[in-house]
C-alpha cells in the first residue's frame, strides 16, 4: 500500500497538545484519515448506558468494600492496597474520572467490555481532536460542549481539594498547590497530564497549579513538599495504583505504602482516589454480572440494563461450569490488550484459539496477574477506514467518559484486529 499524502484534519491538530500523532516507530500516524458517523440516537444510548452501568458499578463497589479482605484477595487485589480501599473521599464516589469501553455485536448493539476507572487516557483524542475533525468534515460533533464540561469538572475538584489557607496576620488567603504528575518520558501520559492541568488552570482563577515528574517527586512526614516550603494539597497522578503500591525507595523502603499512609492521614487528596482500583480490577465486571443473575442485590430494572449492555462476564473459578462456546480470557491487571486470549470451550478443557501479542508488549506497564476473568466472545461487524498506509478493514472500540456520575465525551478507536491494542488508530466520531 502506498502512503496517502493528501491533506487531512490531522494537519489542523495542534502538535503541542496532541504530541503523539506520530508515535514511536509505527509506520502510520496514530489518527485515521476518515471519520465514523452514527446518528445522534446512537450517542444518546452510549451515554445512557454508560451512566446506568456506572451507577450499578458504584453500588457494587459498596459490596466489595463491605466484604472481608479475603474476598478482595480472591479477586487478586494487591495485599498492600487493602487498608486504603475504604477511605471516604470528597465526592463519595469510587472514581471521579473514568472511561467505559464498548464494542458492537453483529446486530450493532453496544456491549460494555472494559472500564478504566483508575488512570484513563484517550482524553485528548475525545475532548479535543474529535471536534477538530468534525469541523474539518463539516459534520456535527457528538462532543459539542464536552471540553467546557471537563473544565468545570476539574474546577469542582480544585475547589473541593484545595481550599486556601487563611493567614490571620495579613488577613489574606493563600492558594494551596494542586499537583499534576506522571512519568514525563511517556509521551501520551505527559500530554494527557498537561492537557488536564491547563484546563484546570483555565477554570480556576488565581490558583496554584503545578507539574512535577514522578521521577522528581519527594515525600516526607508532612506530605509532598515543594522547594518553596509549601505542600501539595491534592495530586492528579497518571500512574496505575496497582503499580504504585509496590514501588520502593532506593533504600528499599515501601514507597507506595508510605505515600498512601500520608493520603490516609489527610495530607493530600488524590485524583483518582485509591478505591478506583476496585472498578479497575477486571474481575469486578464478573462480580456485577453475578450479582445481576441473583436478582437480589440489584433492582429488576438494574438487572435488565446489566444484561442489556454489559458483556456477560465470569470469574475464573466459574469457567468450568459455563456452556461450551467461545470466550475471551483477560488477565485481571492486563492493559492495552496484553495477554488477552480467545478460547474455545468444549467440555472441561479450553483450547486457545488466539492470543494477543502487542508489538510493544515490553513497554506496556502493568502488574503481573495471578488470576483472570472471562467474557462471552462478541463477534463484531467490520468497518472500512483509511490510515496513512491506505484503506483497511477493522473493528471499533467505542468509549464514553464519566465525569463523576455524568456521561461526557465519546471516542472511538479502530483496529484491524478484533481485540484492540496499541496498534489501534484514533478514529473521529461525527453525527450522521
Amino acid at each position: 500500500m502506498q502512503t496517502n499524502q493528501k491533506p487531512t484534519y490531522i494537519d489542523a491538530l495542534d502538535s503541542a497538545i496532541f504530541t503523539y500523532i506520530q508515535y514511536g516507530d509505527y509506520a502510520d500516524r496514530y489518527p485515521a484519515h476518515t471519520a465514523q458517523a452514527f446518528p445522534q440516537e446512537f450517542y444518546d444510548e452510549l451515554r445512557t448506558a454508560s451512566a446506568a452501568l456506572f451507577a450499578v458499578f458504584c453500588k457494587a463497589a459498596q459490596v466489595f468494600q463491605q466484604a472481608p479482605d479475603n474476598f478482595a484477595r480472591a479477586m487478586d487485589m494487591p495485599e498492600e492496597l487493602l487498608p486504603y480501599l475504604r477511605i471516604p473521599n470528597a465526592f463519595q464516589l469510587p472514581t471521579w474520572l473514568s472511561r467505559l469501553d464498548f464494542v458492537l455485536d453483529e446486530e450493532r448493539r453496544i456491549r460494555m467490555v472494559e472500564i478504566n476507572a483508575d488512570t484513563p487516557c484517550f482524553i485528548i483524542e475525545s475532548f479535543y481532536a474529535n471536534s477538530i475533525a468534525a469541523s474539518y468534515f463539516g459534520k456535527k460533533d457528538p462532543n459539542a460542549g464536552a471540553l467546557a464540561q471537563l473544565r468545570d469538572f476539574l474546577a469542582q475538584i480544585h475547589t473541593r481539594s484545595c481550599p486556601p489557607v487563611a493567614d490571620l496576620r495579613t488577613r489574606t488567603l493563600t492558594p494551596r498547590p494542586f499537583l499534576f504528575s506522571c512519568f514525563d518520558d511517556y509521551p501520551e501520559d505527559l500530554a494527557t497530564t498537561r492537557f488536564l492541568m491547563r484546563l484546570m488552570q483555565e477554570g480556576t482563577a488565581h490558583s496554584d497549579i503545578r507539574f512535577r515528574s514522578f521521577y522528581e517527586m519527594e515525600i516526607d512526614g508532612q506530605g509532598i513538599p515543594f522547594d518553596d516550603n509549601v505542600y501539595a494539597s491534592a495530586l492528579y497522578r497518571l500512574h496505575p495504583m496497582e503499580i504504585l503500591i509496590d514501588e520502593r525507595t532506593p533504600d528499599g523502603e515501601p514507597l507506595g505504602q508510605m505515600f498512601l499512609d500520608l493520603y490516609q492521614e489527610g495530607r493530600f487528596a488524590l485524583m483518582n482516589p485509591p478505591e478506583a482500583i476496585i472498578l479497575q480490577n477486571k474481575s469486578f465486571m464478573a462480580l456485577v454480572y453475578a450479582l445481576a443473575q441473583t436478582e437480589q442485590f440489584f433492582s429488576a430494572e438494574e438487572c435488565a440494563l446489566i444484561r442489556r449492555w454489559l458483556a456477560p462476564s465470569y470469574f475464573e473459578d466459574d469457567f468450568p461450569a459455563l456452556a461450551d462456546g467461545t470466550y475471551i480470557r483477560k488477565e485481571i491487571w492486563g492493559r492495552e490488550g496484553r495477554n488477552i486470549s480467545v478460547v474455545q470451550k468444549q467440555g472441561s478443557i479450553p483450547t486457545t484459539a488466539f492470543k494477543k501479542h502487542p508489538s510493544n508488549a515490553d513497554d506496556i506497564i502493568c502488574r503481573e496477574s495471578r488470576a483472570a476473568m472471562y467474557q462471552d466472545f462478541i463477534r463484531q461487524p467490520r468497518f472500512m477506514h483509511t490510515a496513512d498506509s491506505g484503506t483497511m478493514e477493522g473493528c471499533l472500540t467505542l468509549s464514553c467518559f464519566m465525569l463523576f456520575g455524568v456521561p461526557s465525551a465519546v471516542g472511538c478507536r479502530f483496529s484491524p484486529e478484533e481485540i484492540a491494542g496499541t496498534e489501534a488508530y484514533f478514529l473521529p466520531l461525527v453525527v450522521s
